[in-house]
C-alpha cells in the first residue's frame, strides 16, 4: 500500500502504509447459467490461514488485515456497520443498484441445506 490512498468510496480513503499483501491461498466457485454465462462468482474461501499476512482472512477482509485497518469479526458490531455503510451512508455500494434489477434466481429460496445447516 505505497504511493495512493485507498479509496473506499464515500470520501473515505486510507493513507498509503508501506504494508505489503501476502495474501493466503484461497479457493473460488463459479456458477453458470443454461447459457455458460457465468451466474454467480463467490471468493474469498481460505485454504490455509496459516499462510500470508491476513490473519487467516480472505478477500477484502484479508486486504484490511494486511494494510492495519481494523474490520470487525461476525456479530452485531459487523452487521451495524454493514447496514450504516450501506442504507445510511450515501456512496456508490449497495445504494447505487435497485431492486428490481436483482435477477429473480438470487432471491429464490433454496430446499436444499448447505453442509453448514442453513
Amino acid at each position: 500500500f505505497d504511493g495512493v490512498p485507498l479509496n473506499l468510496g464515500s470520501g473515505v480513503s486510507i493513507p498509503p502504509n508501506g504494508a505489503v499483501l501476502d495474501g493466503c491461498p484461497e479457493t473460488f466457485s463459479v456458477t453458470f447459467d443454461e447459457d455458460r454465462k457465468v451466474k454467480h462468482l463467490t471468493v474469498g474461501y481460505v485454504a490455509d490461514r496459516f499462510e500470508g499476512n491476513t490473519k487467516g482472512d480472505g478477500a477484502a477482509v484479508g486486504i484490511f488485515n494486511a494494510a492495519g485497518v481494523p474490520f470487525p469479526k461476525p456479530g452485531p458490531l459487523l452487521r451495524f456497520a454493514q447496514y450504516l455503510l450501506t442504507e445510511i451512508i450515501p456512496g456508490d455500494g449497495a445504494m447505487s443498484y435497485s431492486p428490481k434489477d436483482v435477477p429473480e434466481w438470487w432471491t429464490e429460496k433454496s430446499t436444499e441445506i448447505a453442509s453448514e445447516g442453513y
